[in-house]
């Protein structure tokens, strides 16, 4: 899962490069966000359970005082420790990572849709204890789900006694921050809205070349929208930048889907 943890608007700010990995009291609350898990047993939501962290890291990241650890720092230890996203399962591996990191709490959860109806359940895991220090709920309709993801992040915010500013769609179409970009990419793709996704998508790739989950979204609505040839090309150039990705099954199996659709075009003609 690749976690674009980003410096956001308002004065947000980052965990890493030089001395990376040591807690740094001034910089504030540090938090590292891991992959939510899809609580619906339906694989169709897989993505958008992967993808959950990034969701959540794009609105507190504008939250001063608080500083999210960048993927490539989360890599590094994983590499370090032989350690993958898939495989932080039990509670003291995820808290040995977050010491790793110099992080106070980690981001975990999940992700339910039942009928097309969301719910968030976001968890706050400090890593020093590796108790539950925060658990939060968020729910409503799957195209609602900005929304949904803003009022989750704004309860874990208060939770730390921290203040998200308001952020507005005017900000998103001027901000230079990825994160907001693919936030909206996703609201636009389940409100079905899949131009516009692109869009969003598209923009976020064009500030962070190394987005697996924009990659991602950007084939998935080509897919949806039946372009075989543009999705086969984004699901492969996915496959040959982030190979070790856990949704890189889910890519496999999508391209299998294109190059069949690709084929039943060229015997049709």
């Amino acid at each position: 899962m690749c976690l674009v943890l980003l410096c956001l608007v308002f004065g947000g700010s980052q965990a890493g490069g030089e001395g990376a990995g040591e807690p740094v009291a001034a910089q504030g609350i540090i938090v590292a966000a891991l992959p939510f898990w899809c609580a619906s047993g339906d694989v169709q939501y897989e993505p958008l359970a992967q993808s959950m962290g990034d969701m959540i890291a794009a609105y507190l990241g504008s939250a001063e005082g608080l500083v999210l650890v960048e993927r490539a720092e989360l890599d590094k230890v994983l590499r370090e420790q032989a350690l993958t996203l898939e495989g932080l399962v039990e509670e003291a591996t995820k808290a040995q990572v977050g010491r790793l990191l110099g992080a106070k709490y980690l981001l975990t959860g999940s992700v339910t849709v039942v009928e097309r109806q969301l719910r968030i359940d976001a968890h706050f895991l400090e890593v020093e204890t590796t108790r539950v220090a925060s658990s939060e709920t968020a729910e409503g309709q799957i195209g609602e789900l900005v929304g949904v993801v803003k009022m989750v992040a704004e309860k874990l915010a208060a939770d730390l006694d921290l203040e998200l500013p308001e952020v507005r769609e005017e900000q998103i179409e001027q901000s230079p921050q990825a994160g907001l970009h693919f936030l909206r990419g996703l609201g636009y793709y389940y409100a079905n809205m899949l131009d516009q996704a692109i869009g969003e998508f598209m923009r976020t790739l064009t500030l962070d070349v190394q987005n697996s989950r924009a990659r991602y979204w950007t084939a998935q609505c080509y897919f949806d929208l039946g372009e075989w040839e543009h999705a086969e090309i984004e699901y492969q150039r996915f496959e040959k930048d982030f190979p070790e990705d856990p949704l890189a099954s889910v890519v496999a199996q999508r391209l299998k889907e294109c190059e069949a659709k690709i084929g039943e075009q060229v015997e049709s003609e």
